[in-house]
């Protein structure tokens, strides 16, 4: 879990030790996937949650170093569905309350898309 003041420098832009990056890291993409995972079985879709994964996730795990680019949590279908988080949401959550509220609402603007894919599939929909 990261300090206040972690979450301060980051926000700031100054840079913690690798030692501190990379278990902040994974620690927040463990826990996007999850609340991704749990939110779409309270859907009641049949969902394979197996096809869930961090596209590129090894590559980036173990960078000592925050980015400046969005990483993409894929539902993996045949039409997939993806979010993107800054590097900063995944160094901060589920810590910070702004960062908290920013990555539930992406997770919820996957879910509704997630919603819409399988109400277009359905026999007789207009979709």
């Amino acid at each position: 879990m990261p300090s206040r003041e972690e979450i301060a420098a980051l926000r700031s832009g100054v840079q913690l030790p690798a030692h501190r990056i990379i278990p902040l890291r994974s620690k927040g993409m463990h826990a996007i996937r999850f609340e991704f995972v749990v939110r779409l079985l309270r859907t009641s879709l049949a969902v394979d949650t197996l096809t869930i994964y961090w596209d590129k996730g090894h590559e980036f795990l173990l960078k000592q170093t925050v980015e400046d680019e969005p990483r993409r949590l894929v539902l993996g279908r045949m039409h997939s569905v993806y979010g993107e988080f800054p590097d900063l949401w995944l160094l901060c959550y589920p810590d910070d309350g702004e960062i908290k509220q920013l990555v539930e609402q992406e997770i919820d603007r996957m879910i509704a898309q997630v919603e819409k894919q399988y109400e277009s599939a359905q026999p007789g929909s207009q979709g």
